[in-house]
């Protein structure tokens, strides 16, 4: 009976505890009363949500902040979004994150959260004021997904050690300076865009970057792949400022694009057998040679080059499945593969045109069969002028004439 005593108490006030540290639903903080539920937690069973609006006392400059500082892990989310103001968030003990989720604070300028190494889903947009991530040391190493847009930061330190992710976005980020991660692989699509470093230029590098689904760069000044073996989607490059891009290991991709790259001068690529879908080079106006593809030799979608080039050299190709499209506005000689289409390594429709006015893309040109340099001579100008038929006869006299 005596035993019962105790015990009856201790589990009522450890269900208690129990129930205050889950909730199926979402706990929503709206105050320090709010936040101190998770005062004894170090573990919170379900998410948390900090309100719009914050009953929390503003400093002299009308500005909010909020501190929790037991809680470890919290496996649902973590939300708060539109609190507008709010200037500063701080979960100092927290390590882990189902969901990370901060949207629409204007004045956030100080984000710390030094224990935190893992998250599932990373989501930072319209965040202006925060300038730096206070993430502690190593900071995340593990996450599924990373979506950070429209921010003030300047760099990702307390995300660069990031060992795993899933897909990784970092977009119209104005003021960011440099993207470095030491991620291995991406199961996912990797997308920088649109961070324009305050016009000095986004330098990316992922050195140890193995393997990779879908990547897509631009508005980068550097982008470095040193370790790179295989894209088995689309690797893409649009409206970048780098002068050269070199992918020493990479041996194969999905569809392999650069476009627009108007400082761009090299591309070398020595190990690059195959291309499983697209290969395109478009409107690199710096671009004179295409000879860096020593080693390719399977093209299984589209060739489609066009710009000012003088030189393409692809001395190891033995097969293009879909069309090939190559047109330039430089003097350009075709031979190598007009022999090329001849010999059935180009199977689908085969176009190669020098001096073009306006070089397009696949589909534009004047035909299925090469043509080498397009241009007319005077004399096949003079007859391409003359009227051929009338009343489907031809009128020999005016010919004669021209030609008398």
């Amino acid at each position: 009976m005596a035993f019962a005593q105790y015990l009856l108490p201790a589990l009522a006030l450890a269900g208690a505890a129990f129930a205050q540290c889950s909730n199926s639903g979402t706990l929503t903080i709206a105050s320090a009363a709010d936040a101190s539920q998770l005062a004894s937690c170090t573990t919170y069973s379900g998410s948390v949500a900090i309100e719009t609006g914050l009953a929390y006392p503003m400093d002299n400059n009308g500005r909010q902040q909020v501190e929790v500082t037991t809680v470890r892990t919290i496996t649902g989310n973590l939300t708060v979004t539109d609190a507008i103001s709010l200037s500063s968030l701080s979960f100092g003990s927290l390590r882990s994150i189902g969901g990370f989720e901060l949207g629409g604070l204007t004045v956030l300028s100080e984000l710390s959260m030094p224990a935190l190494t893992e998250v599932s889903q990373l989501n930072f947009t319209a965040l202006p004021a925060l300038q730096t991530l206070d993430f502690g040391n190593p900071g995340l190493t593990r996450a599924e997904s990373v979506l950070i847009t429209n921010t003030g930061l300047s760099s990702l330190m307390g995300i660069s050690n990031l060992e795993q992710v899933d897909t990784f976005n970092i977009n119209n980020n104005q003021a960011l300076q440099n993207i470095s991660l030491q991620v291995t692989s991406i199961t996912g699509a990797l997308r920088i865009e649109a961070n324009d470093g305050y016009q000095s230029g986004l330098t990316t590098s992922f050195p140890l970057l193995e393997t990779a689904t879908n990547m897509t760069f631009r508005n980068c000044s550097t982008i470095s792949l040193p370790a790179l073996n295989n894209v088995t989607e689309d690797l893409g490059f649009y409206g970048n400022t780098f002068e050269t891009f070199v992918a020493p290991n990479l041996t194969s991709a999905g569809g392999l694009i650069f476009v627009d790259n108007t400082e761009l001068t090299n591309i070398s690529l020595p190990q690059l057998t195959a291309i499983n879908a697209t290969y395109q080079i478009a409107n690199n106006t710096q671009l004179k040679q295409v000879d860096g593809f020593t080693k390719l030799s399977v093209v299984k979608g589209a060739l489609d080059f066009s710009g000012n080039f003088t030189d393409v050299q692809l001395p190891a190709l033995t097969q293009v499945q879909g069309a090939f499209n190559l047109q330039t506005s430089a003097r350009f000689d075709c031979a190598a593969f007009d022999q090329l289409s001849t010999n059935k390594v180009i199977r689908g429709k085969y176009t190669c045109l020098g001096m073009r006015t306006r070089p397009g893309g696949q589909g534009t040109g004047s035909g299925s069969s090469g043509g080498g340099n397009d241009e007319q001579s005077s004399a096949g100008q003079l007859f391409a002028n003359l009227p051929v038929a009338v009343g489907g006869t031809l009128v020999l006299a005016g010919l004669l004439q021209i030609i008398l």
